[in-house]
């Protein structure tokens, strides 16, 4: 959990909550969250994954894995 609260720092969403055993961060910009989200996994090794993405709501969820 620490990994995705460090994401929810970083992607400042406007509300979080519970999706698939992750979390669904919503009220954000997804094109420039989703390169956030990936190169902050990538550059920290973190095992963290993308699992969906909704543009109706402008939301992004991840999950540790």
């Amino acid at each position: 959990m620490e990994y995705i609260n460090r994401i929810i720092e970083l992607v400042k969403p406007r509300t979080t909550r519970p999706y698939r055993g992750g979390v669904e961060l919503r009220g954000i910009n997804i094109d420039k969250a989703k390169q956030e989200i990936s190169n902050a996994i990538a550059s920290n090794q973190w095992p963290v994954e993308i699992i969906d993405t909704d543009v109706r709501l402008r939301s992004i969820s991840i999950r540790q894995k």
